[in-house]
């Protein structure tokens, strides 16, 4: 089976929230770059409009890639280790047994054709270097697109230079409509438009607008923010504030660049405009990565000299003088600046010498955050959690980092990392959460609870990777404190991944005797995170040894447990461990509700290693009731899942597996049995659970269409023809040269043996029309 492709959806794609304006030559010049060349940057100052300019060509080329066009934004994180993590994420892979580095990230793009936009490379230029270089060796189908103020340095880079907006010069003579051709005029006009709805450009406003985007240098950002500023000034007196600035300006430092100086005058300008208030919290905002909402914004911002009851008030002057940016995400709202303005609120926060006391509050807010969630994880509001916990992501980050750079804050850190365990199993972000745990026993050695109890937790998530060798140390390291410290509790939990590990290496009778020893203990102790996964523990072992007593007995005890306290994710595991028990009962009916209704409650979750345990589950079950078609499209899903996710786990079962397929393999023959198990396969992950509930059929080429004499690139093209597109087009949107697009066609032709393209258009028609489910 081929790897599965890795699409950005569009749902997934930033949404332009304003209208794309200009930029056609750099358009042309990028396409053209990306044709040529793997790696391209873009280079600029801040402000100058490198993301936009790479999203929209992204957006626009997106058919050219059939793996898909992926955007890694990489503003809000400041670990360069973690950039390989979060290509990963921004690839939709959900493998949670894998340590992210550059070399397994280029082993799971393998050779897709697939373009990666890096977003805001600076300040992490190192590892991005490294990761791109490697990934360009090793995958050869990849291109990459990043946007830098600084470039990569990577042999195969090609630079672009993203230069401002055009804009007239002083002595330009035009009617009011001839300056619309210049691209800082129309961008000044299109956002003035937005501000002041009758607002033209005429013979009155034309002077003043061309003399604000000379003065701005044509650069976006100052443009965009000099005209939002006409909610409370005319084009004259705004050309009139810049002259003032500009003159002040020069006295100081001459050695900038031209444009670094506007722009900086320009954000100068509009912290100017703003109230105190508003000035006090678009500092203390900007500790924030990317976004936050009010309740966050009221915890870190205010203190002494900013009140709670002006937040409100400030954060609505900043949205209208577009400094904050409103955005809603079920049903709550967020606020967002652009990264320069939020790098501008930096420097004043750190210039008036509170920068260490705000990111304390931060600190605390999200370490407060955490905490509760880790009290609340197994109840009712786990997955109201869940969702919180993956949208706040970025600021944990941000908060874990600060931990680890200031001194005497380490402490801190290694309490939220350890609060975090199950958050990073369930979302997989287990490669994540190992290097956070990593650090933190790096930077924080001394003999306390508090460590003793992220060594526990470190072991147990290098475990969940099957990565026995790693989990020794500080299991050991473990073993050896609890003794220390006389900590009866934390000896207690620490047997659990003990018992994980013996149960890795087969030894199920001793994984069994290890917790069966110490459930009582664990029963008792209130942490019932711990304790559910000792049942899960016991129920796989005693279900491997066939002993469906005790098998029973566990996972009941944990399916009771969930419904007391209303617990989702454990109880899924609970219901698949009984399902599957009742299958080898020979209960196939009862086997297919439980298994069915703990994949209903995955969907809640990123947990596609415990929605792939429930799909093989589910082939099982058709095996045995003869349903051979579908168990074989059941495996072909299940395959996808294990490659996607690295699911190790499924190793226990690989007697089920294999005796099951071998069964259905013999009943369908070979060509159907490979046929059904691809069209599973092509499922993909995102769609698995809804395709195993029936609530998505599958669309499957037929084999005539497979076994047509064109090759894959000549089917793309044969498809963009059917669109009608002309061979220029075809060139531009697959970019290649327009040569090479008409010798395509011409093969089209002849393979074919049609002579015009209403035939191709007419045969791509009929093929696509005997597409059967």
């Amino acid at each position: 089976m081929s790897a599965p492709p890795l699409k950005q959806s569009q749902g997934g794609w930033p949404a332009e929230v304003t209208s794309f304006v200009g930029r056609r030559i750099e358009l042309s010049q990028v396409r053209r770059a990306l044709s040529g060349s793997r790696l391209v940057s873009l280079t600029g100052v801040g402000g100058v409009g490198k993301t936009r300019l790479a999203l929209r060509l992204s957006w626009d080329v997106r058919r050219a890639f059939p793996d898909g066009v992926c955007l890694v934004e990489l503003a809000g994180l400041e670990d360069e280790g973690l950039v390989p993590q979060s290509v990963i994420t921004a690839l939709g892979i959900h493998d949670q047994a894998t340590r992210w580095t550059p070399e397994t990230v280029a082993e799971r793009v393998g050779d897709r054709r697939l373009l990666l936009v890096l977003d805001n490379c600076e300040h992490v230029l190192e590892t991005c270097a490294a990761t791109v270089a490697t990934l360009l060796e090793r995958c050869p189908q990849l291109r990459v697109l990043t946007t830098t103020r600084q470039a990569l340095g990577i042999a195969g880079e090609q630079v672009l230079r993203v230069p401002a907006l055009s804009y007239p010069p002083g002595d330009a003579e035009l009617q009011p409509s001839g300056f619309m051709g210049y691209e800082a005029v129309a961008l000044f006009v299109d956002r003035a438009g937005a501000v002041v709805p009758d607002f033209a450009l005429d013979d009155r406003t034309a002077s003043a607008v061309c003399a604000i985007c000379r003065r701005l240098d044509g650069i976006p950002l100052a443009v965009e923010l000099a005209a939002f500023s006409l909610r409370v000034l005319s084009p004259d007196q705004l050309v009139q504030r810049l002259d003032d600035r500009f003159s002040l300006l020069n006295v100081g430092n001459r050695d900038a660049l031209p444009r670094h100086q506007t722009l900086r005058a320009l954000i100068d300008w509009s912290f100017d405009l703003c109230s105190e208030e508003e000035r006090t919290f678009w500092a203390r905002a900007s500790v924030f990565a990317e976004h936050f909402d009010l309740e966050g914004a009221e915890r870190v911002c205010v203190a002494d000299d900013l009140d709670r009851t002006v937040v409100l008030d400030a954060i609505a002057g900043l949205v209208d003088k577009s400094i904050l940016i409103r955005d809603e995400r079920d049903g709550r709202v967020r606020f967002r600046m652009l990264e320069t303005i939020r790098q501008y609120g930096l420097d004043v926060l750190r210039g008036s010498g509170h920068e260490r006391q705000v990111r304390c509050r931060h600190r605390d807010w999200y370490r407060g955050l955490v905490e509760q969630m880790q009290l609340d994880w197994f109840g009712p509001d786990q997955t109201a959690w869940f969702a919180r916990m993956r949208v706040e992501h970025t600021n944990i980050r941000t908060a874990l980092e600060f931990c680890l750079r200031e001194p005497g804050e380490a402490s801190a850190g290694v309490r939220i990392a350890d609060n975090l365990r199950d958050y990073w199993r369930v979302s997989g972000l287990i490669s994540e959460g190992r290097r956070w745990c990593d650090r933190f026993l790096e930077g924080d050695s001394g003999a306390s609870v508090r460590r003793l109890r992220l060594l526990i937790s470190a072991s147990h998530l290098a475990l969940l990777q099957s990565d026995l060798w790693a989990a020794v140390e500080p299991l050991d390291e473990a073993r050896s404190l609890a003794f220390d410290l006389r900590d009866e509790f934390c000896d207690l939990l620490l047997h659990v991944p003990e018992a994980v590990a013996e149960a890795l290496q087969e030894e199920f009778p001793q994984a069994i005797t290890t917790l069966e020893e110490r459930i009582d203990g664990l029963r008792r102790s209130g942490d019932l995170p711990w304790f559910s996964t000792a049942l899960v523990v016991l129920g796989v072992s005693c279900s491997l040894l066939g002993d469906h007593e005790r098998t029973t007995t566990y996972y009941n005890e944990l399916l009771d447990l969930c419904r007391v306290h209303g617990e989702k994710w454990r109880r899924s595991y609970a219901l698949w461990g009984l399902g599957v028990d009742a299958w080898r009962q020979g209960d196939t009916l009862h086997a297919t509700e439980l298994v069915r209704e703990s994949l209903e409650i995955q969907r809640h979750f990123n947990d596609y290693l415990g929605a792939g345990q429930c799909v093989e589950a589910l082939a099982w079950i058709a095996t045995s009731e003869r349903r051979w078609q579908q168990a074989a499209r059941l495996f072909g899903l299940a395959s996808t899942i294990r490659y996607e996710t690295g699911g190790r786990l499924l190793y226990f079962f690989s007697g089920y597996h294999a005796e099951c397929e071998r069964k259905a393999h013999e009943e369908l023959g070979d060509g159907a049995y490979a046929r059904l198990f691809e069209q599973g396969a092509n499922v993909g992950l995102e769609g698995a659970i809804g395709y195993v509930l029936g609530e998505r059929s599958v669309k499957h080429r037929p084999k005539k269409y497979d076994a047509t004499p064109l090759s894959r690139r000549e089917r793309e093209v044969a498809d963009l023809v059917a669109q009608g597109m002309s061979n220029k087009q075809i060139a531009n949107g697959l970019m290649i040269s327009q040569r090479t697009a008409e010798a395509h066609v011409e093969h089209i032709l002849v393979k074919l043996g049609f002579m015009s393209r209403a035939e191709i258009a007419a045969w791509v028609t009929e093929q696509r029309s005997d597409d059967t489910p």
